[in-house]
């Protein structure tokens, strides 16, 4: 069992201004995933060990999956969160170890690719490093040395249909509202991909014309 519950921070970084980062930790008692974006917004992926995943927002659930199916053995892509070179604007340093990915602007989005191993896989590779040509952020271990947990980035298009929820409260449409008189508002789409997996989108909109 572990005694603690590690965590991974992640994100990028475009021109020395960065994005949100996301976290991802592992349950202390059983093997399980939470995970968090940086933002006001309360915000909580829970991938269960039950294999009934979550997403709540302030407390109240928004969106229900099931743990999809292996996609090679001993392998399963838990989520995806992708990031494209607009959300990056923030200029406060980091308050935790994030790992950054730092690409251009207008470069592909990054793709960070969740996965839950088993534990006899090969710790000395991780998925797509051949096929995809992702790279490492990290690995931590699941509760029970039930395996472990790996975050992969790569970088490519990406088209995706957000997936419909429910009205947003009054009081998030408040801090929507707020967040544009600052300048931009950011925000996450949220889509199923054909595999099952649930894609994060994180996105911003700007109300101030930024053409050049």
């Amino acid at each position: 069992m572990n005694q603690h519950s590690p965590d991974l921070h992640f994100g990028i970084e475009v021109a020395g201004q960065r994005s949100r980062w996301w976290r991802v930790r592992s349950g202390a008692r059983r093997p399980e995933l939470f995970l968090e974006r940086e933002s006001v917004t309360q915000a909580h992926i829970s991938l269960h060990e039950s294999g009934q995943w979550h997403l709540k927002v302030d407390k109240k659930q928004r969106v229900l999956w099931n743990r999809p199916s292996e996609i090679a053995i001993g392998f399963t892509r838990a989520l995806l969160i992708i990031q494209p070179g607009a959300v990056a604007t923030i200029t406060l340093p980091d308050t935790h170890d994030v790992k950054r990915i730092n690409i251009t602007e207008r470069a592909h989005p990054v793709h960070f690719n969740v996965f839950i191993e088993k534990p006899e896989i090969n710790l000395s590779s991780w998925p797509g490093r051949t096929s995809m040509g992702t790279v490492l952020i990290g690995r931590i271990p699941l509760a029970n040395d039930a395996g472990w947990c790996s975050v992969v980035a790569h970088q490519e298009p990406f088209t995706l249909a957000p997936q419909l929820g429910p009205k947003p409260t009054e009081e998030v449409v408040n801090q929507m509202r707020e967040a544009a008189e600052d300048g931009s508002l950011y925000a996450t789409l949220v889509s199923e991909l054909a595999d099952g997996t649930m894609a994060f989108v994180d996105g911003r909109v700007s109300t101030v014309s930024e053409t050049k």
